[in-house]
C-alpha cells in the first residue's frame, strides 16, 4: 500500500487536496472500478480518449484519489470535495516512474518476455510449469502495454518469489520505458512475426527495439530468431532455441514428440499439442526451467500436462434463458477481477451467478485469499455463488448465505438435474482452474446448437469505436447504428457494449428492435428510423424516440400522444431530404412543418438530420457539399423558428473521416464500427469484428465421373476429396457461391465449393490439403475475405454481414 504523499515524493509531483487515503489499487479505466476508497485513478489523455472527463462521475462513485495532468485540467472546481490530486506533466510517465521504483524494492528473479507472437502463451505456460516451485506474480491476461506493464509490476508484493511480465511495443522508443520498469534478470524473446510491422522501418529495426528489454539480463533465451540477427545486437549470454543446426538447443519433432538437443544436455518430451507454435513455446519454457536448475524428469513430466490457455472470455447463450461467460482456464485473483468486470456489464438478466473453483496458489494464506474473494463477490453483488473444490469449501463461512459448495466438478455434474433451475434468467460466470475441467460443466449449461457460429470480437468493436471517436471533437455526440441485428452481430450484446463504451445514442430501424434493447436493459436514448403507426404504443411505452419524415407520420404520432394523454416534450427526430430522395421533409415543406410543430407542444425536437447519398465516393464530393449546405440552411431555419437548440447530424461512417467540418454536434456510426472502412487508408485503422466459421462434418472420396449435390451440378473429373460443412443458404452462405464460384478457408488454404449450395450444407473440394472431420472452416474472418465474398455475389459488405442468419449462434469474445 502506498500513501499519496509517498507517490508524490517518489515521482517528484505536486499533491493537493484533503484526502490522504492509503492506496492499494491503480485504475485507468473508469468502467472497472471495484474498491473506490483505496483506488488511485490515472487520468490518461490519448488521441482516442481523455480520462479526465470521467473524474466527476468517479467522485460520485466514491473515488477520492486522482493522478491528473496539470496541463489544462481544472482541479480547483473540486476543492470543496474530500478528494486529492497528484498533478503531473504526464500521468502515464508518473505511474511508470512509480512502478520502476516499486520494482527496485525486490531482488527476486524477474522474467521479461517480448516478441511479436507467443508472449502471453509462454507467460501462462511458465506459470503452469513453475507455480509449485515459486509464488509467482505475473501480468494479468495480456497487460503488456505502456500502461499495462506498470499496473502489472505494481502487483508485486513481499510474498512473491518470482515474477513474469510481458512487454509489447508498437512504435520505436516504447521499450526503454518498459525495460526500466521490468528490469528482467532473465529475458525471453519469442518469435518475431509481422505484428506492428507498420510501426518500424524493417524487421531488423523492430528486433533492435525489442532487444532493449534484454539489456542487463543475466540470461537471455531467444525463440526461433535467426542467429545472424542476434549476433548484430552484441549480446553474449544468448541461448538460441530453434530448428537451426547451430542453435544452442536444436528442436526436432515428430508430431507432438519433441527432442531438444543441447551442447551439454538433451531433453525428450511429449506435448499435448502438435502445432509448431506450441512446440517452440514449450521448448522455450523447457530451456528456462533447465536454467533454473529443475531436474529433467520433472520438466518432462510437467510439459506433458500443459493445458491450453484461453486468452479471451466467451459469451454464449445458455439453458433456461441464461447467458454463459466461459473463462475457465485459470482462477487467480487478478483474472477473477477482470472476469467480474465483464460480468458486471451483462446486466440484462435478473440474476448474477458465479461458479468458481479453488484458487490457484496465490502466496497468501487461504483465509486471507478467500476473504478477498468474498469481498469481490460482495462488491459485485453476486446473487448466487457455487464454489467447487476442497479449499473453498473449507472457507464457506466467509461467504454470504446464498452460496453452495461442491467438493469437485464431478459432484456438481452428478447433481446437475437437481439444481439447473437455479440458473434460469441468469448470467453465469464460469471461473475455474484448468484442472477442475469446467469445460464439462460448460457443455451442460450451454444452449445446444450446430457447429456454425458467428464469433464477434468485442475488443475489435471497441477499437473501431475509439478510432472514430478520435476523429470527432469531445462535444460531438456519437450515435451508433444497431439496426438489422447490429449489422448481423447481435443487437442486444452489441448495444450493451456500446453503452458500456460510452456511446451517446443508438439507432434502430424498427420499434421491435428498440423494444428488444429495452428488455435487455439498455438505457441509452434510442432513435427508431422507420416508426410504423402500429408500433407507436411500443415507442411510447418503451421510451423510444421516433424519426418523423412526413406530415402523415408526424400527425399520426401527435394523434397517438393525445390519445394516451401525453401533452408535452416527447422527443422526436426530424428527417429532412437534402438530395438522397428517400425519406424526409423537403425544403418547400419547411414552413408548414414549422407551423405544425408550433401547434404541437407534445413534441420536442431532439435532432434534425439528413442522409448523404455518396459520402464515400470522391467523384461525387460536389454533390455531397451541396447536400451539407442545404442541410445547414434548413436546420438553421428550423432552429430559428423553434427557438431552441437540437442535435444536428448528417455524417455516416464514410463522412466522419472524410468531412469533419460536417460533424456538427452528432455523427452516426454504422458499418465502420463493424470494421469496413471508406477506403484502403482508413481500412488499415479498422479491425474486422465478425468471424463466420464452422467445422467439417464428413469427408468423402469421390471417383471420376461421379457428381456432388442437387441436380448433379458438381461434376468430378478426377478422384477428389470432398468435405461437407454444415452451413448453407439458410445460414447466409448464398447459393451464388456454389459450383466453384467461391469457397472457404481450411488451414489457411482457399478451398472452392463443389455443386450447388444446399439449405443447410455445402460441399468443398479439399483434395489439395490434409484435413480431418471436425477441423475448423473459416467462411470469413477479415475484411479481405468479406470483400471477396461481396465480389463473388456482386454485392457489398453490408449484405454479407446482415445475411448471417439469426439461427447461427453468436459467440462474443473479449481478449
Amino acid at each position: 500500500m502506498y500513501q499519496l504523499e509517498q507517490i508524490a515524493e517518489i515521482t517528484n509531483t505536486a499533491l493537493i487536496g484533503k484526502n490522504r487515503q492509503g492506496l492499494s489499487y491503480f485504475l485507468h479505466d473508469s468502467r472497472e472500478l471495484q474498491f473506490a476508497s483505496e483506488t488511485l485513478f490515472i487520468a490518461l489523455k490519448t488521441s482516442l480518449n481523455d480520462g479526465h472527463k470521467y473524474i466527476p462521475g468517479l467522485i460520485e462513485r466514491g473515488v477520492r484519489s486522482f493522478l491528473v495532468s496539470d496541463m489544462g485540467f481544472d482541479y480547483k472546481r473540486f476543492q470543496d470535495k474530500e478528494v486529492s490530486f497528484i498533478l503531473s506533466d504526464s500521468p502515464l510517465l508518473t505511474i511508470q516512474q512509480l512502478a520502476a521504483y516499486h520494482r527496485q524494492q525486490f531482488t527476486i528473479p524477474v522474467i521479461g518476455i517480448t516478441g511479436s507472437n507467443g508472449k502471453t502463451m509462454v507467460k501462462e505456460w511458465l506459470y503452469q510449469l513453475l507455480k509449485t516451485d515459486y509464488n509467482i506474480c505475473r501480468s494479468p491476461k495480456s497487460y503488456n502495454s505502456q500502461i499495462g506493464v506498470p499496473l502489472s509490476v505494481l502487483n508485486l508484493n513481499e510474498s512473491h518469489t518470482l515474477a513474469i511480465f510481458e512487454a509489447g511495443i508498437s512504435v520505436p522508443g516504447e521499450m526503454e520505458n518498459l525495460a526500466s520498469i521490468i528490469r528482467p534478470t532473465i529475458s525471453i524473446l519469442t518469435s518475431l512475426g509481422s505484428a506492428h510491422d507498420e510501426g518500424f522501418e524493417s524487421q531488423e529495426h523492430k528486433l533492435s527495439e525489442k532487444l532493449k528489454l534484454l539489456e542487463g539480463s543475466d540470461s537471455i533465451i531467444v525463440n526461433g530468431v535467426e542467429r545472424a540477427l542476434i549476433k548484430k545486437s552484441g549480446f553474449k549470454n544468448v541461448c538460441l532455441v530453434s530448428e537451426q543446426t547451430d542453435a544452442d538447443y536444436q528442436i526436432t519433432f515428430n508430431k507432438n514428440n519433441v527432442t531438444l538437443k543441447g551442447k551439454s544436455q538433451d531433453l525428450v518430451f511429449e506435448l499435448p499439442f502438435s502445432d509448431i507454435a506450441s512446440i517452440y513455446n514449450a521448448s522455450t519454457c523447457a530451456v528456462l526451467m533447465m536454467q533454473l536448475g529443475i531436474k529433467a524428469e520433472v520438466i518432462t513430466k510437467r510439459l506433458g500436462t500443459l493445458q491450453a490457455v484461453a486468452l479471451r472470455l466467451e459469451l454464449k447463450n445458455g439453458i433456461h434463458n441464461s447467458l454463459i461467460i466461459n473463462d475457465y482456464y485459470n482462477s487467480d485473483l487478478d483474472s477473477i477481477k477482470i472476469a467480474l468486470n465483464y460480468l458486471q456489464q451483462q446486466n440484462q438478466k435478473s440474476k448474477k451467478v458465479v461458479i468458481v473453483s479453488d484458487i490457484e496458489q496465490s502466496g497468501m494464506s487461504n483465509e486471507i485469499l478467500y476473504r478477498k474473494l468474498s469481498e469481490l463477490f460482495s462488491q459485485h453483488q453476486i446473487d448466487l455463488l457455487i464454489g467447487v473444490g476442497i479449499e473453498i469449501g473449507k472457507h464457506r463461512f466467509l461467504f454470504k448465505a446464498n452460496s453452495v459448495f461442491y467438493s469437485s466438478t464431478t459432484e456438481i455434474i452428478s447433481q446437475f438435474n437437481l439444481i439447473d433451475y437455479q440458473f434460469a434468467d441468469s448470467t453465469i460466470l464460469l471461473k475455474g482452474a484448468r484442472s477442475f475441467g469446467f469445460e464439462n460443466l460448460g457443455r451442460l449449461l450451454q444452449l445446444k446448437s450446430h457447429d456454425t457460429v458467428f464469433e464477434i470480437s468485442l475488443n475489435n468493436l471497441r477499437d473501431n469505436l475509439n478510432y472514430y471517436r478520435s476523429l470527432i471533437q469531445p462535444k460531438v455526440n456519437l450515435m451508433c447504428m444497431v439496426k438489422a441485428m447490429a449489422y448481423g452481430s447481435g443487437s442486444s450484446e452489441i448495444a450493451r457494449n456500446l453503452q458500456h463504451l460510452g456511446a451517446d445514442y443508438l439507432a434502430v430501424a424498427y420499434a421491435d428492435e428498440g423494444v428488444e434493447l429495452r428488455l435487455s436493459k439498455v438505457s441509452l436514448p434510442i432513435m427508431v428510423m422507420s416508426p410504423e403507426e402500429d408500433a407507436f404504443d411500443d415507442i411510447i411505452n418503451y421510451h423510444l424516440e421516433p424519426e418523423l419524415y412526413s406530415f402523415k407520420s408526424l400527425r399520426a404520432f401527435v394523434k397517438k400522444l393525445n390519445i394516451v394523454g401525453i401533452t408535452e416534450a416527447f422527443p422526436v427526430h426530424l428527417k429532412i431530404d437534402t438530395g438522397m430522395h428517400r425519406l424526409g421533409f423537403e425544403d418547400f415543406q419547411l414552413e408548414e412543418l414549422i407551423k405544425v410543430l408550433k401547434e404541437s407542444p407534445q413534441l420536442k425536437v431532439k435532432s434534425v438530420f439528413s442522409h448523404l447519398a455518396a459520402s464515400d465516393n470522391p467523384a461525387l464530393d460536389d454533390f455531397t457539399e451541396l447536400q451539407m449546405s442545404s442541410f445547414e440552411r434548413m436546420a438553421k431555419r428550423l432552429k430559428d423558428a423553434l427557438g431552441y437548440e437540437f442535435l444536428k447530424h448528417i455524417c455516416n461512417s464514410g463522412a466522419i473521416s472524410r468531412f469533419q467540418k460536417a460533424h456538427y454536434n452528432m455523427v452516426r456510426l454504422g458499418i465502420g464500427m463493424y470494421g469496413i472502412g471508406v477506403d484502403a487508408k482508413e481500412q488499415l485503422k479498422l479491425k474486422n469484428v465478425g468471424c463466420l466459421k464452422t467445422k467439417i462434418t464428413q469427408i468423402k472420396l469421390i471417383e471420376p465421373e461421379q457428381t456432388v449435390g442437387y441436380n448433379r451440378s458438381g461434376k468430378i473429373e478426377k478422384q477428389s476429396k470432398i468435405a461437407i460443412i454444415p452451413i448453407g443458404y439458410a445460414d447466409g452462405f448464398n447459393r451464388l457461391l456454389g459450383n466453384g464460384k467461391h469457397g472457404v478457408y481450411i488451414q489457411g488454404k482457399f478451398c472452392k465449393t463443389v455443386g450447388n449450395i444446399c439449405m443447410d450444407m455445402s460441399m468443398i473440394d479439399v483434395t489439395a490439403i490434409t484435413c480431418l472431420e471436425g477441423d475448423e472452416v473459416i467462411v470469413f474472418e477479415n475484411v479481405e475475405q468479406i470483400q471477396a465474398l461481396s465480389k463473388a455475389m456482386n454485392t457489398i459488405p453490408y449484405e454479407i454481414l446482415t445475411n448471417v442468419s439469426g439461427r447461427v449462434k453468436r459467440v462474443y469474445v473479449k481478449e
